[in-house]
């Protein structure tokens, strides 16, 4: 597999590669690779379905040749003219059926500045150490680089599954989508990002203790004001790739690609 998300974490396009040996010496067709794998994953009732399917070069991995990654984390902040909410739990009652575990909702909070969250947010982009911002983990190597280059970090509107036409509640709400790429992230890094982002929006902590996270890494240095969020509003949406990379060579004899087939599927 390419990446390896979270227990709860979505992947909308994930990407895998394996080596196949015919029993006849031939080549298998990607089509039929295709339509094969999606009957069973329908007959067993699994929420997985592949996109397509490529025969690749031998040198192909589909880790280690990916050139980018794309997460995509989904966040719903509740309006201050929304109804007030009463009790402890009715604001599970408030959240769009369909939105359930698939988007973070924020219920009761004085104040989410979005240019607060947009500053903080430009702060990420380069090349930095992100040691803050990974997770604890009791098998992560001990010599794990924490340098990364993280490519882009956007905060968009977002919208709703459904509109709210059909579930009225969702007007209650305004969605960002915060969308970050980059070759490859740490353990949790993601998520303990979004954390430090929405504790800017809210108030918890400044722009400048973001800056002293990033400028000072170290596990002592992540701030205890800040909450991890969740894992259901995650998704993994792309897996990227230099096309020359996914290309077999026009020269490659009948015999070689039959004794080194590889197969690369788009995963959903």
């Amino acid at each position: 597999m390419s990446s390896r998300t979270d227990r709860g974490v979505h992947a909308l396009c994930s990407s895998a590669h394996v080596d196949l040996e015919h029993a006849g010496g031939l080549t298998y067709h990607p089509a039929h690779l295709t339509v094969g794998y999606n009957r069973y994953f329908a007959e067993a009732e699994l929420d997985v379905r592949v996109q397509s399917v490529h025969i690749v070069p031998e040198t192909f991995h589909a880790r280690f040749s990916a050139k980018s990654r794309t997460y995509l984390y989904r966040l719903a902040v509740r309006n201050p003219d929304a109804p007030p909410i009463n009790g402890n739990s009715s604001w599970m009652v408030e959240i769009p059926f369909l939105e359930w575990n698939r988007c973070h909702f924020i219920q009761k909070v004085d104040k989410f500045d979005v240019s607060l969250l947009k500053a903080a947010a430009a702060l990420f982009p380069g090349t930095k150490d992100f040691r803050t911002f990974m997770g604890n983990k009791a098998k992560l190597p001990p010599d794990i680089s924490t340098v990364k280059e993280m490519y882009r970090l956007d905060i968009t509107p977002g919208t709703p599954l459904l509109g709210a036409e059909y579930s009225s509640c969702c007007s209650y709400y305004t969605f960002w989508d915060i969308t970050c790429q980059a070759r490859s992230f740490l353990y949790r890094q993601v998520r303990r990002m979004v954390g430090a982002l929405i504790s800017v929006a809210v108030g918890h902590i400044s722009i400048e203790e973001i800056r002293y996270m990033l400028e000072s890494p170290s596990k002592n240095s992540w701030n205890s004001r800040i909450n991890v969020v969740p894992p259901y509003g995650l998704y993994l949406v792309g897996v990227e790739y230099d096309p020359l990379e996914i290309v077999m060579p026009q020269e490659i004899s009948e015999q070689d690609q039959k004794r080194n087939t590889a197969l690369l599927g788009q995963v959903e």
